[in-house]
């Protein structure tokens, strides 16, 4: 039964309404002042108001003004009744949001057709609100659940189903296998035939891979060039490389791009359920790592997850968290390992090495956070945070007349990257107060070797700033003896591994013996790392090793430890 707000003033006009509304089957809410009619709208939340106030009065009009501040009731339509037949009142009401008006006098029929009228268009907007607002939640929903771009689902939905067919596989005593799909070279589609083309390459792929696989397995594009597939209930290890045999030879023909035919190689990782993981979360991680691998081997390889593959763990994620605060809440240290001088018989100066206390954690390895740090750029501020730390320390320290000679600092690759690197040493060098030849900079030939011609260019820049360079891990990258000529470099540092067991290993003598008398003719100074026993440092003295560092001169230190041992 439709309901009705009636707000008229008792008499027999309002007699002769409320009789031909019940007469119609009207349920009849009434009232006579605005404020009891708001209430009543509130309450019984009608389908209809019929206002009887005279429009001279002010009511109607108060009513509208009122209703305009009440957004919970602007929905309501609103017939007015008057005897005033004023077309601009009525134009000024209509702006409000009354939606008909009868003047008196009017016919019992008008009224009804009016309020009949009025009720079928407020139902049609309904249903058009309606059905808006179930074509918008089911736009919403696909929008959360596929991709925009291709019409797979989307990573949540992949979640879902791959947490189906992994408690289908539990129940059954079956396996479920994960495979992330790479899409290779689709960069240099993008940069080469424009964006356009690399998203038809996209569709294209998408079509592909749906067209040739089972209805049972489930295809998902992740992000950007990648895509996972779920097969449920492999038979064994062979059916699933049947699988991605048939994925590669399907994307192995030509696409037709615009202007461009073109073909596409892909990479395949693959993590087993239960096998390898039975958390949804490792499982994705591992196939992840094991699409790592495969794009290394790079032309339509896969790869199965190995234990042996690195995986990127929730417990990174917590850790580079707690390391974007470490600067701000002062939780690192610098700690110090002592180069020893084999001709002078004493300390002469010290590597700095990071180190990070964390509040809940405790000590965490440079192990652990140094590459992060590096990977996720975090290694900038931090280094900058140590070369302005060591800096300083040795500067007080030469105030105080401590003999330091230099103290090492290491630069990641990352930081070698860096273009105002060298101007932002000088401006430590220059607010810290110390003298260029005390800050010494450790570079591993891996990094220098990344981009040689650049790593040159810089390494002489900060060699113009007085600071000594040293070329870390010697032996162990892979640089070349034509570019150690050209590399404005001062000391080499010898690899713990060639010094490990030296008084009995003949090989190890021998490198490390040409690699000191090389050198030295070529005008730099060795050190060795690793030092342990008295009888490594013994066989390193007869060969003209200039320092060495490692246990047998001292472990790490703190900065006050270390000025002791000078």
């Amino acid at each position: 039964m439709r309901k009705i707000l009636v707000i008229e003033a008792n008499g027999e006009q309002h007699d002769c309404h409320l009789s031909a509304l019940t007469k119609e089957g009207y349920e009849i809410i009434q009232a006579e002042t605005i404020p009891a009619a708001l209430e009543m709208a509130r309450t019984h939340n009608p389908d209809l108001i019929l206002c009887g106030l005279e429009l001279t009065g002010g009511d109607n009009f108060e009513l509208l003004q009122y209703l305009q501040g009440k957004p919970d009731l602007l929905s309501i339509p609103i017939i007015l009744l008057t005897p005033i037949d004023n077309t601009l009142r009525w134009r000024q009401c209509v702006a409000l949001g009354a939606d008909d008006c009868l003047v008196t006098p009017f016919t019992e029929r008008d009224l009804l057709e009016a309020i009949a009228g009025r009720l079928r268009k407020q139902d049609a907007l309904t249903n058009r609100y309606n059905t808006l607002m179930r074509y918008t939640a089911e736009r919403l929903n696909r929008l959360s659940h596929y991709d925009s771009l291709t019409d797979l689902p989307n990573y949540q939905l992949l979640r879902q189903r791959l947490m189906q067919a992994m408690r289908r596989a539990a129940n059954g005593n079956q396996r479920v296998a994960l495979l992330t799909l790479s899409i290779d070279r689709l960069r240099q589609v993008n940069n080469t035939l424009g964006y356009t083309a690399g998203d038809t390459l996209l569709r294209a792929t998408a079509r592909r891979l749906t067209g040739i696989l089972p209805p049972s397995t489930a295809v998902a594009r992740l992000t950007g060039n990648q895509f996972a597939i779920v097969v449920p209930a492999p038979q064994d290890r062979d059916t699933i490389v049947a699988i991605a045999e048939q994925i590669f030879e399907s994307l192995g023909h030509s696409f037709s791009l615009p202007g461009q035919e073109v073909f596409m190689t892909a990479s395949i990782g693959i993590a087993l359920f239960p096998d390898d993981s039975e958390d949804i979360n490792v499982l994705l991680r591992q196939a992840d790592a094991a699409l790592d691998w495969a794009k290394i081997q790079k032309s339509h390889s896969y790869r199965f997850y190995r234990k042996d593959m690195p995986v990127v763990s929730g417990d990174e994620l917590q850790l580079e968290t707690w390391l974007r605060y470490a600067l701000e809440r002062d939780e690192f240290e610098v700690w110090y390992q002592p180069k020893y001088s084999l001709s002078e018989d004493r300390i002469v100066g010290a590597e700095a090495l990071i180190r990070w206390q964390h509040p809940e954690s405790g000590y965490i390895s440079p192990g652990h956070f140094v590459p992060l740090a590096e990977n996720t750029g975090l290694i900038v501020p931090v280094g900058d945070w140590v070369l302005r730390t060591v800096c300083d320390q040795t500067a007080a320290w030469l105030r105080s007349g401590q003999p330091v000679v230099a103290i090492a600092v290491n630069l990641s690759s990352v930081q070698l990257n860096q273009s105002r690197l060298a101007q932002s040493i000088q401006n430590i060098l220059t607010t810290t107060q110390l003298p260029p030849e005390h800050l010494e900079l450790e570079v591993t030939e891996t990094a220098l070797m990344q981009d040689i011609e650049s790593a040159i260019d810089l390494l002489q820049g900060l060699k113009a700033l007085g600071v000594k360079i040293a070329i870390d891990d010697f032996g162990t990258g892979y640089a070349s003896l034509a570019y150690l000529r050209q590399l404005p470099i001062d000391i080499l540092k010898i690899d713990t591994s060639f010094v490990r067991d030296i008084p009995t290993e003949t090989k190890n003598q021998i490198i490390v013996k040409r690699v000191t008398t090389m050198a030295h003719d070529l005008g730099l100074k060795v050190i060795a790392e690793g030092v342990e026993t008295e009888e490594e440092m013994a066989v390193l003295k007869s060969y003209g090793c200039d320092l060495i560092q490692g246990y047998w001169v001292g472990t790490p230190m703190v900065a006050e430890e270390l000025a002791k041992r000078l």
